[in-house]
C-alpha cells in the first residue's frame, strides 16, 4: 500500500520497459521514460547506444523538501519519502541525455538540486478541450443573491494551497462570495462558513457542471510540475488566479492573475478588487481560452524536434 506499492510498481514497469528496449529491432533510437520509473529503461537505452530522455513530472526533490517543511510547520503528519527513492531519481537524471520538464518552476527545482541547466528542456503540457464554455452573463454587481462564484478543484491539500484560499475567505467575512471546493479533503475540516461548500470527490462527469457555474478558478499551488486544471478551466471559459509556482498558463491581467507571492492577504485583496469592480472579471472571461501552444500539435512538434536533434548527435 501507499508509497511502497508505488515503488514496487515503478520497479516492475522498469523491468518490462527495459526488456522492450533491449529487444527492439531498431539499430538506433531515442527512448522517453517518465521520472521515478525510468532508471532501468534509460540504462537499457544507453547500453544500446541510444539517446535517453527523462520526462520529469514535477520539480523533484526540491518539491519534496518544500512539502515536508510545509507539513512540519503546520504540525501535520506526512509520510516521508525514503532516501532510496531519491537515489534512484538522481541516477535517472545522470543517465538522461535530456530532461523534459513542463514548467520553468520545475526546471528551477532541478537546477537547485544540481542538474545542469543545459540538460533541461521546458515543454508545456497539452490539453485537448472536452468542455465547452457555458453561457455567462456579466453581473452589474455582486450581491448575496449573486455572489462571486469561486471554484477550487483538485486535491484539497496544503501543497495545492487550500489553506490560503480558506484564510482569504475568512479575511473577507462580509463580501458576497461563494466557494465550491471539489476533491478529496486531505486537511482538517475547517470551521463552518455558509459561503463555502465542500463537495468531496466527484465523478469526472460532474466536473463540467462545476466549471459551468464558476466565475473564477483558484489555483494558488505551492508547487506543481504544471497544473493541468489551469488549462481545463481556461478551455471552459473560466479565468484563473494562479501562483507562480507551476506552469505559466495564465496571461497576467488578461485572462486571470498570477499571484506575485503566496499570501492569503494578497489573494483576499484580489478577490475584494473583483467584487468592487466586476468589469475586470468580465474582461478576463472574454479572454479566457486555451492558447494554441497547449495543443497536441504543438506538443508533438516540440517532441519531434527534440528527438531529431538527439538522433543527430554523436
Amino acid at each position: 500500500r501507499g508509497l511502497a506499492q508505488i515503488m514496487a510498481r515503478n520497479a516492475w514497469f522498469q523491468r518490462v520497459g527495459a526488456r522492450a528496449v533491449a529487444r527492439a529491432p531498431e539499430e538506433s533510437g531515442v527512448v522517453f521514460a517518465y521520472s521515478y520509473a525510468a532508471e532501468g529503461i534509460l540504462a537499457a537505452a544507453k547500453a544500446r547506444g541510444w539517446k535517453a530522455v527523462l520526462g520529469q513530472i514535477d520539480p523533484g526533490l526540491a518539491e519534496a523538501r518544500l512539502v515536508e517543511a510545509l507539513y512540519a510547520q503546520a504540525g501535520q503528519a506526512h509520510e516521508p519519502i525514503p532516501a532510496s527513492y531519491w537515489e534512484g531519481w538522481r541516477r535517472e537524471t545522470a543517465l538522461a541525455d535530456l530532461i523534459v520538464v513542463n514548467s520553468d518552476w520545475s526546471r528551477d527545482g532541478l537546477v537547485a538540486e544540481g542538474v545542469a541547466p543545459g540538460k533541461i528542456a521546458v515543454v508545456p503540457l497539452a490539453y485537448e478541450p472536452v468542455l465547452a464554455p457555458a453561457p455567462w452573463e456579466a453581473p452589474a454587481g455582486f450581491t448575496p443573491e449573486r455572489p462571486l462564484r469561486l471554484l477550487f478543484l483538485g486535491q484539497v491539500t496544503l501543497r495545492k494551497g487550500i489553506d490560503l484560499v480558506l484564510e482569504a475567505m475568512a479575511r473577507l467575512p462580509g463580501l458576497p462570495l461563494r466557494l465550491d471546493v471539489v476533491g478529496p479533503l486531505q486537511i482538517a475540516q475547517p470551521e463552518a462558513d455558509p459561503r463555502i461548500v465542500f463537495h468531496g470527490a466527484v465523478p469526472r462527469s460532474a466536473v463540467a457542471g462545476f466549471y459551468g457555474q464558476a466565475d473564477l478558478f483558484l489555483f494558488p499551488t505551492r508547487s506543481d510540475g504544471f497544473g493541468l486544471t489551469q488549462l481545463e478551466a481556461l478551455s471552459a471559459g473560466v479565468p484563473v488566479i494562479a501562483s507562480n509556482r507551476c506552469g505559466r498558463a495564465v496571461e497576467d491581467g488578461v485572462n486571470g492573475r498570477i499571484l506575485p507571492d503566496l499570501d492569503a492577504g494578497t489573494l483576499a485583496a484580489e478577490l475584494a478588487a473583483l467584487v468592487a469592480g466586476p468589469g475586470r472579471l468580465a474582461a478576463w472571461r472574454a479572454a479566457a481560452r486555451l492558447a494554441p501552444r497547449f495543443g497536441l500539435d504543438a506538443l508533438g512538434a516540440r517532441l519531434a524536434e527534440i528527438g531529431e536533434r538527439l538522433q543527430g548527435q554523436t
